[in-house]
Parts: C-alpha cells; sequence; structure tokens
C-alpha cells in the first residue's frame, strides 16, 4: 500500500469518526461541567401487592402493565434488579417500577435533550446502535492508527509524532493516577 493509498484511508476513516467523537466529547463534557441531566418523572400507576415478587414475577407485572398503561408504547428490553426495572431504550420516553414488600410504583420518565444523549453515549439506547458504536470505536482506533503510522513513516513528522503521543500518554497516566 503505498502512501496516498494510506492518507486516502485515513481521511475517510477520520472523516466518519469526527461526528462519532464530537458528540461523545460534547455529551461527557456537558455532564461533567453541568451536572445530572434533568427528566419529568410522574408517577402513573401505583399497585398493591399481596405477596413478595421476585425479578421475573417483576418483570411480567411490568411488561403486562406497560400494555395497560400505554398500548402505543414500544420498549426493546426490561432491566434492573429484583426491587426495580427500567424499560430500554431510555434515551427517549421511558417507564420504571419499584416495589417495596407492599406496593409497586411506575413512573414514567420524560428526559431532555441533553439527558437523551447522555443516555445514548452511556450505551443505553437502541440495542443495535452498541453495535454500530463498536464498530465506530473501530474506526476510531483504525483512524488513529493510520495517522501514526503516516506521522511515524514521514521523516519531517516523526519528531512531533513522538512528542505529541508522548504527551498525550503522559497527560492520560498523570489523570489516571490522580
Amino acid at each position: 500500500m503505498n502512501r496516498l493509498q494510506l492518507i486516502k484511508i485515513h481521511l475517510y476513516l477520520s472523516g466518519i469518526s469526527l461526528v462519532f467523537m464530537g458528540l461523545m466529547s460534547l455529551t461527557g463534557s456537558l455532564h461533567l461541567f453541568l451536572g445530572d441531566e434533568a427528566e419529568s418523572v410522574v408517577e402513573v400507576k401505583s399497585l398493591n401487592l399481596t405477596e413478595r415478587l421476585d425479578k421475573d414475577q417483576l418483570t411480567q407485572l411490568f411488561s403486562d402493565e406497560l400494555k395497560r398503561i400505554d398500548p402505543e408504547y414500544s420498549y426493546g428490553y426490561i432491566k434492573g434488579s429484583a426491587n426495580s426495572l427500567t424499560s430500554r431504550p431510555t434515551n427517549r420516553t421511558y417507564y420504571t417500577i419499584k416495589a417495596t414488600s407492599d406496593t409497586a410504583i411506575i413512573s414514567k420518565h420524560e428526559p431532555s435533550l441533553r439527558k437523551m444523549f447522555m443516555e445514548f453515549h452511556m450505551g443505553h439506547g437502541p440495542r443495535v446502535s452498541r453495535n454500530i458504536m463498536g464498530v465506530l470505536g473501530l474506526i476510531v482506533i483504525g483512524a488513529v492508527l493510520s495517522g501514526f503510522w503516516l506521522g511515524f513513516s514521514s521523516r519531517p513528522l516523526r519528531k512531533t509524532t513522538f512528542f505529541t503521543l508522548g504527551s498525550g500518554a503522559l497527560i492520560y497516566f498523570l489523570f489516571f493516577f490522580l
């Protein structure tokens, strides 16, 4: 493979990953600088329980109640613990159920735009988005490695390439061990 082909590959990979990296950086920065994301939460139903439910029974109850509460609502899957379940994906309107020994409360959550982006950032979007994000992650790695190779293989850029690589590694390890 000649240098011109590698430059084209690097540019294609970089162009594809630019939007992905930009959105991930933006959502992560907004989360770190602005804090928790807002959402409106409304209790939609309270159920009296006659016995303690295990996780499978609570999941079945939650699924059945979601069909009654909002027949048009669709979700990918239900995730949670024995006492608290969430319908996924959570980057759009979703429901939760929280059970105690004698009651179960179902709430409807309407996330803000910032919350939607953050949920997607954390991998809580549709299941298919996880696979797409995995492929995009590989594209980012390809862009970084091809860029490194282009810098390393050019004598005038070699020193700058190693300096920036060393600086980035140093900053990463300083943050890691703080």
